[in-house]
């Protein structure tokens, strides 16, 4: 509260100042603020020498889409989390689980470094990052050989902002915005740059709360009576981000750097949950009802940090590099799940029933890897090695009130015990002829997983090793750009997914592992065609065998809706995308167009069924100049009926603007941003499986209105050599 109050008392500051410059300053101002588009600006000094390079909002390039989004007003006030529901070709469901083109368990990088997450702690870590600190994201489609084999529709980059010149930096940032409560984000960042010595660190205070209403419904059969259940749902998140993020850099040696860094946050997090299910017995006579109420106390813990060394063999382009990762997930969770039963007709008490549960995970991971460059005769040559190392304990109790007393639910308490190592290789080469580029390498991984629930005695072991070739070509032509991708791919299980711990909406419906899942295997096929150096047209084709998604069936001892990922035979997915920029004068506008085709066995009581549909969506996000310098955005986005899983999703429309206005030579930036702008933000869809009739309606906490404002402290000081460029565009 103390910086939201300080940066926008300095915010009234710039309005005086401007007003006292000369008029020839002010007219610089204008005309530097009427140059201003769609295609965002990156200005470098070396020497003397100003040079300007202009990005398109879309970028792609070796199979790598690429999302500019440093100087988006509509990045303000949201997370990166928020930010990903925009991207094309990214889903998130009604679970929060992150899908790219389709396919669920997509990792997500963070400055190149995988971050080993999935479901729902990787949704948690992405909600406590601010989009504010975010530079860009990629998109990689068929990754090549040096990156992790898993990922089975590629995998998200996310780039943060980062100073590469010389000097120091002080960012302040202060985030006010308004939902159902009002919501602060903090951040200070600092940074020093000698040349021989780089330090950075920032600490950022986030409150992403969000209130989030639903409607479901299905039915279940009790002594011979199918009873038609509809229920309302209404859940509080009450969520305090503390996020902190260190590093150096020491150039020990004109060939000798050294690295570290570490990120860690800690949420505190409650989550008081209320749900109504009306049961109604024939027609729509009401049965009885029960409510129940739901308390959750999740504070999460995480702590990754990572050494590496960089040795330059020589100035022909010679190197190796050394990383070790170390990454501690804890997340402590206990609930009381209350439920009190009513009759229909007269609303008095039946039954009251309380379930307690206690759920302590803990993941630890820890990897090495290196990494060889190694120039000779045209061919820029490749080789690594990896070693990880994963373990996951979750020792959960539920425990049921019987007779005023807390006793032990032996059929739902478990002890969880998974342990991982993954061994790789890999070698790739790549060569340019004339205007053609090739890339082509393999890699091989071996994999000794077991999973183990020590109750039941159940073991899921998997130790197999397996080859993922990949090759790509690029050919440039006079003012175009032709790409065609190869690889592939595995995606795991996921932690989340295997661990069998129940996790309750309410007593008729749970999200529960499945430790008997296998890994899914996938074939990618990609081509992207780049004419007139701006206008973008992508395909991508995936073939998947073990299939995971999630699957709906019905608890008979609880009677409820079990939800869990499960193995289906096999999917097919086919997607299209165009990227155009158009401008004229003061207006400019990034249209993004897609289309997709899937087809995979959905499960039923008897014989499995083919769904196979078509799907469209559209991005537009357009800017214009406004007099005064301010900048104002406006980006609508429209999702057809798709498929999902189990379920097919309903249509979806939204559309946020924003204001920009920067002051005191960029120094001094106020962004204000509307999100959900028509109350449209709405997720629906119903299950196509005949095992369990359910269907959703669920209205997130969208519609939010922030105010931001960024200040920095430090001058532009003298600027490293003019290679910096290049290496800033490839961070």
């Amino acid at each position: 509260m103390l910086l939201t109050l300080f940066t926008l008392f300095i915010a009234a500051i710039p309005v005086v100042v401007i007003a006292q410059q000369p008029a020839d300053s002010s007219n610089k101002i204008k005309q530097r603020a009427a140059a201003d588009t769609l295609l965002f600006s990156r200005t470098d000094s070396m020497r003397q020498v100003t040079v300007t390079a202009s990005r398109n909002m879309l970028q792609v390039e070796n199979g790598r889409i690429t999302m500019n989004v440093a100087n988006s007003t509509l990045a303000a006030g949201s997370s990166v989390f928020d930010l990903l529901k925009k991207m094309p070709g990214i889903g998130i469901g009604q679970d929060d689980n992150i899908s790219l083109r389709g396919t669920e368990g997509v990792n997500v990088l963070i400055d190149g470094k995988m971050n080993y997450l999935s479901g729902k702690q990787l949704a948690d870590l992405l909600k406590g990052l601010s989009s504010d600190n975010v530079a860009k994201i990629e998109l990689v489609t068929t990754p090549a050989a040096e990156f992790d084999a898993a990922g089975n529709a590629g995998f998200i980059n996310i780039v943060t902002r980062r100073r590469t010149i010389r000097g120091y930096g002080i960012d302040l940032r202060s985030t006010v915005t308004r939902g159902s409560t009002w919501m602060f984000n903090e951040n200070i960042g600092a940074s020093i740059n000698t040349g021989k010595l780089s330090l950075y660190g920032s600490f950022d205070y986030n409150m992403p709360n969000r209130k989030v209403k639903s409607t479901s419904g299905n039915t279940v059969q009790e002594h011979d009576t199918t009873y038609r259940l509809e229920r309302i749902n209404t859940s509080n998140y009450h969520i305090k981000f503390y996020t902190w993020r260190l590093g150096g850099e020491w150039r020990i040696h004109d060939r000798h750097q050294l690295s570290a860094h570490y990120h860690g946050y800690f949420d505190d997090f409650t989550a008081p949950k209320e749900a109504v299910v009306n049961r109604y017995a024939g027609g729509h006579q009401l049965h009885s009802a029960v409510t129940t109420f739901n308390n959750i106390i999740e504070p999460y813990h995480y702590d990754a940090g990572n050494l590496a060394w960089l040795w330059q063999i020589d100035t022909a382009g010679k190197k190796l590099t050394t990383e070790t990762h170390y990454i501690s997930y804890r997340n402590l969770s206990d609930a009381l799940m209350t439920s009190i039963t009513t009759e229909g007709s007269t609303g008095d008490v039946t039954a009251e029933n309380a379930l307690r549960s206690h759920q302590p995970g803990y993941i630890t991971i820890r990897s090495a890897k290196s990494d060889l460059e190694w120039p000779y005769k045209n061919i820029m040559w490749k080789a690594g090695l990896k070693y990880a190392y994963i373990s996951n304990d979750n020792n959960y109790r539920f425990d049921s009130l019987i007779g005023n007393v807390y006793r032990e639910a032996a059929s739902m308490s478990n002890h969880f015990l998974y342990h991982e190592r993954i061994s790789a290789a890999y070698v790739s080469a790549s060569r340019k002829f004339k205007r053609t580029s090739l890339l082509a390498g393999l890699r091989i991984e071996h994999t000794d997983a077991k999973g183990y629930t020590v109750r039941d005695g159940f073991t899921n072991r998997w130790t197999y090793t397996s080859f993922f070739p990949s090759l790509s070509i690029d050919h440039a032509m006079n003012r175009s750009k032709f790409n065609i991708s190869i690889s592939r791919r595995i995606n795991r299980p996921t932690y989340a997914d295997l661990n069998p711990v129940r996790w309750y909406t309410d007593q008729y419906f749970y999200y529960s592992g499945n430790p008997a899942l296998v890994p899914e295997m996938a074939w990618l096929f990609s081509t992207a065609f780049t004419f007139h150096h701006k206008y973008i047209l992508t395909a991508t084709w995936g073939i998947r065998e073990n299939y995971m998604t999630k699957k709906l069936t019905i608890d008979a001892a609880a009677n409820a809706v079990k939800s869990q990922t499960a193995n289906f035979s096999s999917m097919q997915r086919f997607d299209v995308l165009l990227s155009a920029p158009f401008s004229a004068g003061p207006w400019s506008m990034q249209l993004s167009a897609g289309v997709n085709h899937s087809r995979y066995p959905i499960p039923q009581t008897g014989n499995d069924v083919i769904a196979s549909r078509w799907a469209a969506n559209a991005q537009v996000q357009q800017q214009l100049k406004l007099p005064g310098g301010f900048r104002f955005e406006l980006a609508s986005f429209v999702y057809s009926r798709e498929l999902w899983g189990v379920y097919l999703k309903d249509e979806l429309f939204f559309m946020d603007a924003g204001m920009r206005k920067s002051f005191l030579k960029e120094n001094l930036v106020l962004q204000f941003t509307f999100m959900d702008l028509l109350r449209t933000y709405r997720l629906r869809g119903a299950s196509l499986s005949n095992t369990a009739n359910y269907w959703y309606n669920d209205r997130p906490e969208a519609h939010r209105i922030s105010l931001s404002v960024r200040y920095h402290i430090g001058g532009r000081l003298l600027p490293k050599k003019a290679s910096s460029i290049e290496e800033q565009e490839r961070l």
